[in-house]
Formats: structure tokens, sequence, C-alpha cells
């Protein structure tokens, strides 16, 4: 490191990740794309609730019927579209899926699941 130091070429380091620069580089920008993921912004919030909107009334169920977690069978197939819907468009974290369509982290999973065993 000191005669690359001494030729003028540095490296890219952090003293919490042991590697190469090349290594260290990737490791940050992986640890940036996760916290970006993690906290999302305003504009992705408009975007799910307006989404969540729009599909409730493609399927003549309001958001407060939808949020309430009820069985019923218009409500069900409207929250199951808005799931598959999160998941794909914008990979949501199932909890934070769960919270907006308001059923379980494990129901959410479960619809997954069910659909994917139904495409396939």
């Amino acid at each position: 490191m000191l005669s690359l130091r001494r030729q003028g070429k540095g490296e890219l380091s952090d003293e919490r990740i042991l590697g190469s620069g090349a290594f260290v580089e990737r490791m940050l920008k992986e640890a940036e794309q996760s916290v970006s993921r993690r906290y999302w912004g305003r504009e992705l919030k408009r975007r799910v609730q307006r989404t969540i909107g729009e599909m409730c009334q493609k399927h003549k169920v309001t958001v407060q019927e939808l949020r309430s977690g009820s069985r019923r069978g218009r409500t069900a197939t409207a929250r199951a579209e808005i799931i598959q819907w999160l998941v794909k468009r914008h990979g949501l974290p199932l909890a934070e899926i769960a919270r907006q369509v308001g059923i379980s982290t494990s129901g959410v999973s479960r619809v997954l699941s069910r659909a994917q065993t139904l495409s396939s």
C-alpha cells in the first residue's frame, strides 16, 4: 500500500471493509442501494397509493375494505393483484406491502406463493 501511495496511485478503501479497491467500491454501492430501498421516498409512496386506489376502483372495492382484511371474493382478488404488482413493479418488502393492503406479512407471502403455483 505504501509503495502505491508513493507512486501516486490511490485505491479506494474503507476501514470497515477488508479487501481491494474494486471490492470495497462494490460493497459500498450495494450498501447504498440497500439503504435507498429500505427508506422509500415520497414519490414511490404516492405512486403506490395511486395504484392501490386505481386497482380498487377497477375491482369495485373501497380502499378501506381492502385494508380491513376482508376475505370477500372481490376484495381478495384485488388484494392479490395489488400484492403481485407491488412486488414485481417496485420490489417492496413484504412487510411494507402487508401494511399497505391490511393483512399480515405471512398472508402476503401466501398470496405470492399461491400466484406462483397457479402460473407454473
